[in-house]
């Protein structure tokens, strides 16, 4: 394998990360948080819905702009509550994984302090993906027009990148823990 390959996938061959000790298709945990953050990026900035009139909107959204527009209207706390579930979660899963992944040596006690919230924001997924999907039911079952763009798809694809990665990650983790226990 190309050394630049190699150094994106384990990180730097110095350090003692679970990225160095994965194996088969785990190896391409890091390119898939790499490629969940950029459609995260995309999911935020790119046009999510075209509406005419659905929770008192007309004309095209992105997620910021949907968010300004609630802030505008006077209706501060859904902004908050889009921006918690769709900007702030998915951030810090995606933070979270990668530095487990990369930054963070298996003896080193942030090492197990991020796991645990990594295992927490893993359980916390379910209900994010749930709420972005009923929005997305919710607009195209209203009354009014809509139109969904694809940065929803880009939204809903990263969210699941993200699982799988903490999926995955899950078990690893779970045996690095079971080593140390036994020593």
């Amino acid at each position: 394998m190309h050394w630049a390959v190699e150094r994106l996938l384990v990180g730097r061959p110095d350090r003692q990360t679970i990225a160095k000790y994965a194996r088969g298709a785990d190896r391409y945990l890091g390119a898939a948080l790499l490629l969940s953050a950029a459609l995260l990026g995309l999911a935020i900035t790119q046009p999510l819905i075209t509406t005419d009139g659905f929770l008192d909107l007309n004309g095209g959204y992105s997620l910021l702009t949907v968010m300004a527009e609630f802030f505008k209207a006077g209706r501060g706390g859904l902004a908050v509550l889009i921006a918690l579930i769709t900007i702030f979660l998915p951030i810090l899963l995606l933070s979270t994984a990668f530095e487990i992944w990369y930054k963070y040596e298996l003896k080193d006690d942030k090492f197990l302090r991020k796991a645990r919230l990594l295992h927490q924001l893993g359980r916390l997924w379910l209900f994010i993906l749930a709420l972005v999907l009923i929005a997305i039911f919710m607009a195209t079952r209203a009354e009014v027009a809509v139109t969904l763009h694809v940065g929803v798809y880009y939204l809903v694809v990263s969210l699941a990148l993200q699982k799988l990665v903490a999926a995955r990650l899950q078990p690893m983790i779970n045996a690095v823990q079971f080593v140390e226990s036994e020593k």
